[in-house]
């Protein structure tokens, strides 16, 4: 639920801008004499504004999540996705042309009908519109930059999955590929130390189960290690899995589930030895 401070400073932006439409109205014949139509930029930049915070709102209430609806591009609901197109693909490139063209106007009316403004309206107010809106244009660039860097990874993290993916991952876990959005990886920005696909098919300790293992079942999806099955041991600890369970652990965190021991890949371990190597040399 979008929270109510939020709700509230949003509802203030709206019912001012809405005023500052209804005043141009108002004074709409005082503009005549200006060289541009700095009324119409004007209230079409309200409008603008108007429809982003509205369009805003209404595609968090419904994703639930405000500040998932401008970052997450895969949307669940038709309709936040048309939401969330209609900002990045209408309203912030329709935005960005009307504010350029309202800095020439602006320009070419302070210096040639710089009188024109009808009482009570300053320059000034215009030039501050005009940093406003760049600010904005420019928050939500980086907005937009954030949302493509967090798809990017996770398209990234899918290719990783598909490579796990084998008749045993499935058969356990279903399809693990398809992502729902980027907070289905958790730590997808530093991958909290998760291993890649290619690590994991280079760790030692693949087995097959040839007889079931003194009852012992794995302690990830709880089911019995029967004869036949593939199961990984690691190497540091001991402990034995499915694995497919312990496989897609690893993608998410590089420990053990059960000891929390460090699993390093054979990069790490001859680094690790390396520098163990070196400082014994420097000793």
């Amino acid at each position: 639920m979008v929270d109510s401070k939020v709700g509230w400073n949003d509802g203030v932006l709206v019912v001012s801008l809405l005023y500052m439409c209804i005043d141009i109205q108002y004074e709409w014949d005082g503009f005549a004499s200006c060289r541009r139509p700095i009324h119409k930029w004007l209230l079409l930049s309200y409008g603008l504004v108007v429809m982003s915070r509205l369009v805003h709102i209404a595609g968090a209430l419904m994703s639930h999540n405000d500040s998932e609806f401008m970052l997450n591009l895969r949307q669940k609901s038709a309709i936040v996705r048309l939401l969330l197109s209609m900002m990045w693909l209408v309203i912030l490139p329709a935005f960005t042309i009307w504010s350029m063209v309202g800095s020439a106007w602006v320009w070419e009316v302070m210096n040639h009908t710089p009188q024109c403004l009808p009482g009570g309206a300053h320059f000034w107010f215009l030039i501050v519109w005009q940093a406003l809106s760049y600010l904005w244009i420019i928050v939500h660039c980086g907005l937009g930059i954030m949302a493509w860097y967090l798809e990017r990874r996770l398209l990234r993290a899918e290719g990783d999955l598909r490579q796990l993916e084998d008749q045993d991952l499935l058969s356990r876990w279903g399809q693990v590929s398809r992502l729902q959005s980027y907070t289905s990886v958790p730590g997808l920005g530093d991958r909290e130390g998760g291993l890649k696909a290619k690590e994991i098919a280079a760790l030692p300790g693949l087995m097959v189960v040839d007889s079931p293992m003194a009852m012992e079942d794995c302690p990830i999806c709880l089911t019995e290690l029967c004869a036949g099955e593939s199961a990984r041991k690691l190497s540091l600890c001991g402990h034995t899995f499915h694995r497919s369970c312990i496989d897609l652990w690893l993608f998410r965190r590089a420990d053990c589930p059960l000891c929390k021991t460090e699993v390093k890949t054979c990069d790490k371990v001859e680094t690790r030895d390396k520098s163990a190597e070196e400082s014994s040399w420097n000793v």
